[in-house]
């Protein structure tokens, strides 16, 4: 079988990906501690052979972070403080930082790559197109449909050109503005592994992109686009400086009533306008590290053991 010699093997960064897509649904997925700490972290290690992001710097940093934890709720109480709980520093849909909104223009073109390549949101995922979560999982989907054309010997081109696009256009700028987010938020234990894969999915996709660059010399004059975006971090505070009415809520993890802020206001009358449920916001501050929603998307099928 004669294969494309210039085409990278791109299986290894679908199963990062794919490891990463999970990490970030943490509290939907049921990660917990011992799960970061073992199969996760055993992932990472066996993909460092060809991957040279996964350096052992970066693992031995990851694995000092995660071994400051001592439960899984200080695992999910990072994450709800950095990309959850209002007003979250750091939201992980890509439209924040894109557009400076949710189901703002960027969603539909995301959606239509989603749709192009097969990949239907599942009903039971209570968050928008743009999560971070579902576009890793969109990318892992494409490399392995990418390396299932190179056996084959039928044409990657269109696959690795909606990636290209995808990452350039999309995942790397706001992958950008997450990361800066991110580290300004960083001040303790629970936090730092969360800001740790938060560098480590930036760096790993801006490699991707450079090899994919490289065997698609006509792919950036063509198709690859910058649209014109707000500055990342005004396009945050417009959340926290929203007018949207004030509500009384009751917390469906506690049963307590509480008041949502101008952010939670904001996420719950975008999400409705948007023809989305916000039933899944309705969690008080002292309960937003504990979601017990146990639904998540499906994933294509993968050997990672952060799968199984």
């Amino acid at each position: 079988m004669t294969q494309d010699p210039q085409l990278p093997d791109l299986l290894p960064a679908a199963e990062l990906s794919l490891c990463l897509s999970r990490t970030f649904l943490a509290p939907l997925a049921g990660v917990t501690l011992a799960e970061a700490q073992g199969p996760l972290l055993d992932d990472l290690r066996s993909l460092a052979e060809t991957l040279p992001t996964l350096n052992s710097e970066r693992l031995d940093a990851l694995a000092q972070a995660l071994g400051r934890l001592t439960n899984t709720q200080q695992l999910i109480l990072g994450y709800s403080r950095l990309f959850l709980t209002p007003p979250a520093p750091a939201p992980l849909n890509l439209g924040a930082y894109l557009d400076g909104g949710l189901m703002s223009r960027s969603v539909p073109h995301m959606e239509a790559l989603y749709h192009r390549h097969g990949l239907e949101r599942d009903p039971a995922f209570h968050d928008l197109p743009d999560h971070l979560s579902l576009n890793l999982q969109w990318l892992a989907w494409v490399y392995s449909e990418a390396m299932e054309s190179r056996e084959a010997e039928t044409d990657a081109t269109p696959a690795l050109t909606d990636v290209a696009i995808m990452l350039h256009d999309f995942t790397l700028p706001a992958l950008a503005g997450i990361r800066c987010k991110a580290v300004e938020a960083d001040m303790d234990t629970t936090t730092h592994c969360w800001r740790l894969l938060v560098e480590l999915s930036h760096d790993q996709l801006t490699h991707d992109l450079a090899r994919l660059e490289a065997i698609l010399p006509p792919l950036a004059p063509q198709a690859i686009h910058t649209p014109e975006r707000p500055d990342a971090t005004a396009a945050v505070q417009t959340f926290e400086a929203s007018e949207a009415p004030r509500e009384i809520l009751t917390c469906r993890t506690c049963g307590e009533t509480f008041q949502s802020d101008p952010v939670l206001a904001e996420m719950r009358s975008r999400l409705v306008a948007a023809g989305v449920s916000a039933d899944h916001l309705a969690v008080c501050g002292r309960c937003r590290d504990g979601h017990d929603d146990s639904s998540a998307m499906r994933p294509p099928g993968s050997g990672v053991k952060a799968w199984q």
